[in-house]
This record gives structure tokens, C-alpha cells and sequence, in this order.
């Protein structure tokens, strides 16, 4: 069975119409316009159980919008839904006990009390019985070391520590799908580790399904390999990461460093048999601008066999160049069609 299955997903808001200077605020207050605007359109996707899944894109690209959907928090204007096999804002009840939710910037713990009575409150939420979530709960909490935090009110958590918390509580009832709305913004990089280690050790051993939303596109890399991208409520591309990197990289740079004068002509002679391109920088540098269908290693061994080198550093376009180019070109279809060809 899918974990979810989504066809044709639209959502239109009526947004209210703010007409200019005192004689349009009067206006207003007796009869109100509205602009349709539609922050997502028309999409599908299915995820596979137990994938984990990167849904990206810029500010306002619908992002959140499909999340809300997903977990039976807004009502889709048009289109099919179906999460572990439920509609989620038509089969609420059934629905919510097999999904946990963590969004960024809000929090599901009570603010100024203790964590543990957080937990206890979600616990008769979620209908979690005693021992089970007795169990849960000391797995959760030795592996995120949480043990020195339960009797501290939530309010004077860090926002390192809230966020394991948010996952914790997120996880009491053993969903089977998780989704997760930012949730290493504002953290640095040492609890940004620990969540990802978490995460996909949660993975690995429970085959959780998880279904990230982030502006970090180091998340993505650590824990995705598929990758679903917006732009204006469309998407744009669907597939791996490594498939993203391949279409729409620059490719790879070398810089080397070399013990003495070096011509270009024998730098071009030792690679004849491969498609790179050199860039002299001084007499004892070099660039070597190579493609994804050339090895590293290959090249690598042409010029090591050759020359006397001192320094090698190896340059890879990262994700988030390669996501900031797509964007930026102004056209997905264009950027799509650029990299087919």
C-alpha cells in the first residue's frame, strides 16, 4: 500500500482585496473584494512506505499549503487524497493515529509545563495506553538523552532541546508516517546532526515514512533520496537526488597546484582522451573543468602519471547551487528542457 497517493491536489484561497486610502478603507468595511489566488495546482505524487522524501521549493511555493492537506488541516479545493489509505479531513479520527506532524516554528508541548505532562496529555490524546506508552516513551527519550529535560516547563527549553521534545511527542503513538515542516531552523549544527542521525536510524529499523519540507537543503542531502521541487504550486522535478545533481550540475572542478612551470600543452596532451577543459591560473596552476561522465579518478590518474603536483582540491557544484540555478532561470519547463538536451 502507498503511504501517500496524490492526484490532481489543487487549493484556492479567496484572499481580501485592501482597496488604497481612507475612501477605500470605508469601502471596505461595506462591501469587501476578494482575488482568488491558487497556491497549489493540480499535482500527484505517490510515496512509497518507508521512503524518505524531500519536498522543496522557494517561499510561498506551496510547500506548507500541500503539508496542511496531507494532515487533514486544510480541505483541498479539488483533487484525491489519500494517506495510509484514509482521507485525512474526511477520516479524522482513524487518520491521526498514524501520523505524527512537526511543524518548525509551532510547538505541540504545553508552554509552561512540564515536558513529561506534555507527553502525558498527548498520551490521552492519541488513546496510547500505559505501558505502551511507558516503552515508547524510554526508547524516545534515551535516544534523543532527553532525561535530564522532562520535569523542565517547556518555556525554558532551548530550541535545540524543544525541538527533540517536538519529536518525541510527535512519536509517543508509533505513527507510520511523519512529516516534518522545517524542523531544524534556527538549530545548529550539532543538534541539526543528532536529528538527522535519529531520524534515519527511525527509519532504518521502523521503516517509518518521512515526508520533509526545508529550506536546508543539507537535510535533503543527509536523509533524502528523492526529491519532489515546487515553484508556484507546480512541481517541477520529481525524482533522485543524485538525478538532480547529474541534469542539473555544472560538473566538477579540479585545482591543482604544481611543483614547477607547467604548459597548458601538456597538460591537454596528458588528458587528449578525456572531455575536460583546462584554465591556466599561473605558471604552477590549473583549472580542469570536468563533466558528470567523466570520473574523477580517471582524470585524477592521466595528470598524477604526468606532472609533479603539490596541491589537488576537488570542487563539486553542490544542491544548493544546482536548486538556486533552477530557480533563478525564471522558467522551470525551460530549465527542464535545457537539462534534456
Amino acid at each position: 500500500m502507498l503511504a501517500i497517493d496524490v492526484k490532481d491536489l489543487r487549493k484556492q484561497f479567496s484572499v481580501q482585496k485592501n482597496r488604497e486610502g481612507l475612501s477605500g478603507a470605508l469601502k471596505d468595511l461595506f462591501k469587501r473584494e476578494y482575488n482568488e489566488v491558487t497556491a497549489v495546482k493540480d499535482i500527484s505524487f505517490q510515496i512509497p512506505q518507508g521512503e524518505i522524501c524531500g519536498y522543496i521549493g522557494e517561499n510561498g511555493a506551496g510547500k506548507s499549503t500541500t503539508i496542511k492537506m496531507l494532515t487533514g488541516i486544510l480541505v483541498p479545493t479539488s483533487g484525491e487524497l489519500k494517506v495510509n489509505g484514509y482521507v485525512p479531513f474526511k477520516d479524522r479520527e482513524k487518520f491521526v493515529n498514524g501520523i505524527g506532524v512537526v511543524f518548525g516554528q509551532r510547538s505541540q508541548l504545553w508552554w509552561d509545563i512540564g515536558v513529561i505532562e506534555s507527553f502525558q496529555l498527548l498520551r490521552k490524546v492519541y488513546r496510547v495506553s500505559e505501558a505502551d506508552f511507558r516503552k515508547r516513551l524510554n526508547e524516545l527519550v534515551e535516544r534523543l538523552q532527553l532525561g535530564d529535560l522532562l520535569n523542565r516547563p517547556v518555556r525554558k527549553l532551548s530550541l535545540g532541546q524543544r525541538m527533540r521534545c517536538e519529536l518525541v511527542a510527535s512519536l509517543l503513538h508509533n505513527p507510520s508516517i511523519l512529516f516534518l515542516d522545517e524542523p531544524t531552523i534556527g538549530l545548529d549544527i550539532v543538534v541539526k546532526t543528532e536529528i538527522r542521525d535519529f531520524l534515519l536510524q527511525m527509519n532504518k529499523e521502523q521503516g517509518t515514512t518521512i515526508l520533509l519540507t526545508t529550506h536546508d537543503l543539507q537535510d535533503i542531502e543527509a536523509l533524502c533520496s528523492r526529491v519532489i521541487m515546487l515553484d508556484d504550486g507546480r512541481i517541477i522535478y520529481d525524482g533522485g537526488l543524485d538525478d538532480l545533481k547529474n541534469r542539473w550540475s555544472k560538473g566538477r572542478e579540479i585545482q591543482f597546484q604544481f611543483a614547477g612551470h607547467t604548459p597548458l600543452s601538456v597538460l591537454q596532451h596528458l588528458t587528449a582522451a578525456l572531455d575536460v577543459t583546462w584554465t591556466m591560473e599561473s605558471d604552477v596552476s590549473a583549472k580542469m573543468w570536468l563533466p558528470h561522465t567523466v570520473n574523477v579518478s580517471d582524470a585524477l590518474s592521466c595528470v598524477v602519471g604526468g606532472v609533479e603536483i603539490r596541491d589537488i582540491k576537488i570542487i563539486e557544484t553542490n544542491t544548493d547551487d544546482i536548486v538556486r540555478s533552477i530557480y533563478s532561470s525564471g522558467s522551470a519547463s525551460t530549465t527542464k528542457e535545457t537539462a534534456q538536451s
